[in-house]
């Protein structure tokens, strides 16, 4: 039994040596340079080096004068404190009176334990310094306590709590051995353990006491963690002891009852452990206890970041903006209303809560007071709403959307976009400055995303609707071709109706100008979706230009080929192409006197067509200037987008437009694409015949 009872202890003070190790690391890599903080850092220092003495074994005097030091430590650091907290003149610390005392209790002690004094016949030296310097540290505690007003005393409380369990603990076993004349050895076990649970007071109290300039950061998430696995290995300890017991009691089935009551009570804790109300009052108690302010502000900051712009979750962006700032208030629960035409708040989406989808809209009575107040509405005190028409509306609507908390203003600068109602959250509590704050800052965000996602939307509508206004510009210009090339034919019917080839002519004409105008407007849509570029393909430039002249030839005789080359291919939208051909050849058609010769070949690594009238020409400073402006024509039926639609067209297939003209000779539009490669029985599958 004394085996096992040295080993315990051994243990038990090893754990304590380690533990006032990692402590002081701790302090000392976050120490500022400040005396308060080097007296904290000697107190934990020394009582590892105590813990250490005693678990190693070595020599009783050596662990005793180490204990003794570490008492005179912590009374010295409390009076540190004390006098930094009564104005005290650091100067002349070691004259005090109180130092004095604690410096020669120490002395004496140590002298005793190395040389006996003769005072050891009357009373052990030893033991009346340690009890002496416990009551000392009581003492200071006491008047650490009295001396902090009451606003203060959040600072100093953990402490006073910690050293004072400490000096305690002390009192109990230097009392019990001076009575009894003999120390305990189970409450000697006993005491490192002590020593250990007063290190979460010390760190909280290191990180509160601004004086000793100490920079410790303690993560709530890590003291809810270590708080929920103290509490289960408390938990379980008890359930194996009572588990003992209903073994010993029954012995026939008791090892049945034992496991069965195991089993439960390891199901109870995953039960308890994974409840969100129960966390919610853990996190409450420990931000209320342990923390200066109620919300760990960096940490709350990036979950509602992080949630609100999750934009590869399948969820809405209203919904994820009810569920993060739902999140932050532990709220489990909550909806968004949006303001749209009229004033009237209208619900975008909702977070867990089937209670609310058969609101539709706010009650005006509730949009009013937002635009009055422009603050957190509490929903769950009442609204005062006496003598207002619509009072019984919105008791009703707040009845029927079942334990709302909070409306929260969704604000854009000065405008409020919209309103959130939050439900109850899971550890009803009041409503303090700091969540109103919170509650101020989020909802300026949250505003903030929604409105960017509405001007994101309404610019890209915006965006669809130019395309679409541009492509009906586009085909418009090409539909006034294709009846400038029926009007032709028109001209021409009196004369040459009856003959049997100007017939046939027509009809391919008006069949080919019908396939073409549905093939446009099948373009709109495409075009209104995906933007304006057409999807380039290969196409032979022979079967494109005649395409565009062959239709033309039987009413206009001056109309011909030039220089053809076979086998030309290039990478265009055979449909756009055509179309930007046909453009040119109608200009050379109107400017013309009698002859337009249309060319197709390739030079120099391009494939090069050529449309050559011999009208009366531009100047330079027209075609410079006037030639390519959107909606400037010379015509008073034309559009002014002719040119303009051509050469952006070229553009975007990698290919240039050259306009050479000379007043009184004519004008030459000469068009450069890149040359592209294809087998030439694709490309006599596309020629026309």
């Amino acid at each position: 039994m004394q085996l096992s009872q040295t080993l315990i202890g051994a243990a038990t003070h090893g754990l304590a040596a380690l533990t006032y190790l990692i402590l002081t690391a701790l302090l000392a890599a976050t120490w500022q340079r400040s005396r308060h903080g080097a007296a904290l850092i000697a107190a934990t220092l020394l009582t590892a080096a105590w813990a250490g003495a005693e678990a190693a074994g070595l020599r009783p005097e050596i662990a005793q004068t180490l204990l003794l030091l570490r008492s005179g430590a912590w009374a010295l650091f409390l009076l540190v404190v004390l006098r930094q907290v009564t104005h005290g003149d650091a100067k002349g610390f070691w004259r005090n009176t109180v130092a004095a005392v604690a410096a020669g209790v120490v002395v004496l002690g140590i002298t005793d334990t190395w040389i006996s004094l003769p005072l050891n016949r009357f009373v052990p030296v030893s033991l009346v310094a340690g009890l002496a310097l416990a009551v000392l540290g009581l003492l200071l505690i006491e008047n650490l306590f009295s001396f902090t007003r009451d606003s203060a005393r959040w600072t100093f409380k953990h402490l006073l709590i910690g050293l004072g369990g400490l000096f305690a603990f002390d009192l109990f076993l230097y009392s019990g051995a001076l009575l009894l004349a003999r120390t305990d050895p189970m409450t000697l076990t006993a005491r490192p353990m002590v020593q250990i649970l007063a290190v979460p007071f010390l760190l909280v109290s290191a990180a509160r006491i601004r004086t000793l300039s100490f920079d410790v950061t303690i993560s709530r998430e890590t003291v809810l963690h270590t708080t929920a696995l103290v509490g289960s290995g408390v938990y379980l300890l008890g359930v194996a002891a009572i588990g003992y017991l209903l073994r010993e009691t029954s012995m026939t089935l008791g090892p049945l009852v034992q496991m069965l009551f195991f089993v439960g009570a390891v199901m109870v804790l995953a039960v308890l452990l994974l409840s969100g109300e129960l966390r919610a009052r853990a996190r409450m108690l420990i931000s209320r206890n342990f923390f200066t302010f109620t919300y760990d502000y960096r940490r709350e900051w990036l979950r509602f970041i992080r949630t609100l712009s999750d934009s590869a979750s399948q969820t809405s962006l209203h919904e994820r903006a009810v569920r993060a700032m739902a999140d932050v208030f532990e709220c489990s629960s909550g909806a968004l209303f949006l303001r749209g035409r009229g004033n009237i708040f209208a619900m975008a989406g909702r977070y867990n809560w089937s209670g609310a989808a058969g609101m539709l809209a706010l009650p005006n009575a509730l949009t009013e007071r937002l635009s009055e107040r422009r603050v957190v509405l509490n929903l769950r005190d009442g609204l005062d709403l006496s003598g207002d028409p619509s009072e019984q509306a919105v008791l009703g609507w707040l009845r029927r959307l079942n334990a709302p908390w909070l409306l929260v203003p969704l604000r854009l600068r000065d405008e409020i976009v919209g309103a959130m109602v939050l439900s109850e959250p899971r550890v009803p509590r009041a409503l303090t400055w700091e969540d109103e704050d919170l509650l101020e800052i989020l909802g300026v965000q949250v505003g903030s995303y929604i409105a960017e996602a509405q001007a994101s939307r309404a610019l890209f509508e915006a965006q669809r609707f130019e395309r679409l206004g541009q492509s009906f510009s586009f085909v418009a210009h090409d539909l006034k071709n294709m009846v400038s090339q029926l009007s032709l034919i028109l001209q021409h019917a009196e004369r040459h109706g009856g003959n049997p080839e100007f017939q046939r002519d027509t009809l391919e004409t008006i069949g080919d100008s019908v396939e073409r105008m549905r093939a446009l407007l099948g373009r709109l849509k495409e075009r209104s979706e995906a933007g304006v570029q057409e999807p380039a393909g290969v196409a032979d430039l022979h079967g494109m230009l005649a395409e565009v002249v062959e239709p033309r030839r039987a009413a206009l005789p001056g109309l011909g080929f030039g220089r053809i080359d076979p086998g030309v291919a290039v990478a265009v939208d055979r449909l756009g192409f055509t179309a930007a051909v046909e453009n040119l050849v109608q200009n050379a058609v109107d400017a013309a006197r009698g002859r337009i010769t249309v060319s197709g070949f390739a030079e120099n690594g391009h494939a090069v067509v050529e449309v050559t009238d011999d009208g009366p020409g531009m100047t330079d400073a027209f075609v410079r200037d006037h030639l390519f402006r959107p909606f400037a024509s010379t015509k008073s039926t034309g559009y002014g987008i002719g040119m303009y639609q051509t050469r952006d067209l070229i553009e975007r297939w990698g290919g240039h437009l050259e306009i050479e003209s000379e007043v009184g000779t004519g004008t030459t539009a000469r068009v450069l694409m890149p040359l592209a490669e294809v087998r030439s029985d694709k490309l006599e599958e596309q020629a026309t015949p």
